[in-house]
Parts: C-alpha cells; sequence; structure tokens
C-alpha cells in the first residue's frame, strides 16, 4: 500500500471514529437531558400532587367547620330557649296572683312551641353533618339531638303541671337534669368537631 492510500484510509477511518464519537457523545447528551426534563417533570407534577392536596384538606376543613359550628349554633339555641321556658315555669308560685301565673305561663308555652320549631330546622342541620362526616360526627350530632327530646318531656310535663295547677319541685329538677344531659351531649360534639377540624384529616 502506497504511502498516499495509506494516509487517504487513515483520513476516512479518522473522520469515522471521529463521527461515531460525536453520535455518541451527542447520545449520552441527549439521555442524559431527557432524564433530567424527566425527574425535573415527575418533582414538578409531585408538588402540584401536594398543593392540590393541601387545597382539598382546606377547602374540607372549611366545610366541615362551617357544618358542625350551623349545627352547634342550632343545637344552644334550642336549649336556651328551653332553658328560658323553664326559668319561666320556676318563677311560677301558688301564691302568684292569677294574672301574673298565666302571663308566665304563656310565655313558658310560647318559649316551648318556638324550641319545637327550631328542633325542626336542626333536623336540617345534622343531615348536613351526616353528609360532611366523618362517621363519628355524625353520630355525635345524633346523640346531641337525641339528648334534647328528654329536655322538651321534661318542660312540657312541667308546662302541663302548672296548667293544672299540680306542679312541683321535682318538675323543676327533671328539667335541670335535662338540660344538664343536652348540654352535655353539645359539649361532647364540640370537642369532636375540635379534634375532625384539625388539618391532619388525610386519613379521615
Amino acid at each position: 500500500m502506497d504511502a498516499g492510500l495509506a494516509g487517504l484510509l487513515g483520513g476516512v477511518i479518522g473522520a469515522a471514529v471521529g463521527a461515531v464519537g460525536a453520535t455518541a457523545s451527542a447520545w449520552i447528551t441527549g439521555r442524559k437531558a431527557e432524564q433530567q426534563a424527566k425527574i425535573q417533570s415527575e418533582t414538578q407534577l409531585g408538588q402540584v400532587r401536594l398543593q392540590i392536596d393541601a387545597e382539598r384538606t382546606r377547602a374540607l376543613l372549611g366545610s366541615r367547620k362551617s357544618a358542625y359550628l350551623a349545627f352547634a349554633e342550632s343545637c344552644h339555641l334550642v336549649q336556651g330557649t328551653l332553658s328560658e321556658a323553664s326559668i319561666k315555669l320556676g318563677g311560677i308560685a301558688a301564691s302568684d296572683p292569677p294574672e301574673e301565673r298565666e302571663e308566665r305561663r304563656q310565655a313558658a308555652r310560647r318559649l316551648w312551641n318556638e324550641a319545637r320549631t327550631l328542633h325542626r330546622q336542626l333536623d336540617r342541620l345534622q343531615h348536613i353533618v351526616f353528609m360532611e362526616g366523618p362517621s363519628e360526627m355524625g353520630t355525635a350530632a345524633q346523640a346531641a339531638t337525641g339528648a334534647l327530646v328528654p329536655y322538651f318531656g321534661a318542660v312540657i310535663d312541667w308546662l302541663h303541671a302548672v296548667d293544672h295547677e299540680t306542679e312541683t319541685p321535682q318538675h323543676g329538677a327533671e328539667s335541670d337534669r335535662a338540660h344538664s344531659e343536652a348540654y352535655g351531649k353539645l359539649l361532647k360534639f364540640l370537642y369532636a368537631a375540635a379534634d375532625t377540624t384539625l388539618p391532619d384529616i388525610q386519613d379521615r
């Protein structure tokens, strides 16, 4: 092989090796860039998911807080109205003038009827608590609402006794006991609501 041909072959082979090297280098660079882009994309996607989860948690907390607060306020209003009726009845004495006795009796009856109307609104709010969840909050709301039934009964029994002028101190004691029980159930609901609306509710 003469020197010219050898030089030509050497140049061609050198060029070919250089081209292969450049292609391999470009391929490796491209793969690295592709991997980096994939990692960056996955990182961004993870951040978006975390942000969506955080927004969802905030929205759920806000919705639940509103439902729990509306129920608690309504329940407290029913209890307060029944308590006012009891106060009116407790202020009646056998020695009172008939017109004064009648005025307090009528006021107590109006308050009892008002509490009954408020209680019907409370049923709707209880359903919303059930829908918002979790299940333990529905159970707590049901217990708070259920505890009002004996309270209504105690006040109306007292009212009927006043109607017939047969009231005794026992009627007031029964009303106080029922009020205490209803108030205790409402407090349990509020404690459960406080626990449920803490930020770590993802597993609920």
